[in-house]
């Protein structure tokens, strides 16, 4: 009988394994903050699905491929950024050693502005690094239906 392919929903993380996960988060806001796109995009596992919704509290949901990411953050990362600040607060919840769901509490703080923001991210392994495969986070499918 051969050994099933399904892991034990009992995986711990180490704190290795935290501390890598959230490296590549340090190294992606960098990026971000940078306005780096090309950067952000290279941290991505194509296609990704990204999961919002609407100003009438509709579900948006895209499938991109690289180009589309890239338009779409670059149209989000446009205008002078000034003196952002972004502090997180990031839980992943590891599946198993490979794949991993973040919750992250953001402020953002920009020409004295703050917002705070809620948002998950579906994380892989592929080639032996962490990579985003789903971005989910309300409040942008008004804009997010432009980037098909």
């Amino acid at each position: 009988m051969s050994q099933s392919p399904l892991t034990d929903a009992g995986f711990e993380p180490t704190e290795q394994d935290t501390a890598d996960l959230l490296a590549w988060f340090a190294e992606y806001d960098a990026r971000a903050v940078a306005k780096d796109v090309e950067g952000m995009a290279d941290a991505a596992h194509f296609p990704i699905t990204v999961v919002t919704n609407d100003s009438a509290g509709e579900a948006v949901t895209r499938v991109w491929d690289r180009s589309a990411f890239v338009r779409a953050m670059t149209a989000a990362t446009q205008g002078d950024l000034g003196d952002l600040e972004m502090q997180n607060r990031r839980r992943p919840t590891f599946l198993n050693r490979d794949l991993a769901v973040v919750v992250t509490d953001s402020t953002v703080t920009a020409g004295g502005q703050v917002r705070h923001l809620r948002y998950a991210d579906v994380m892989v392994k592929s080639g032996g690094s962490w990579r985003f495969t789903s971005m989910i986070q309300a409040g942008w499918g008004d804009m997010l239906k432009e980037f098909a």
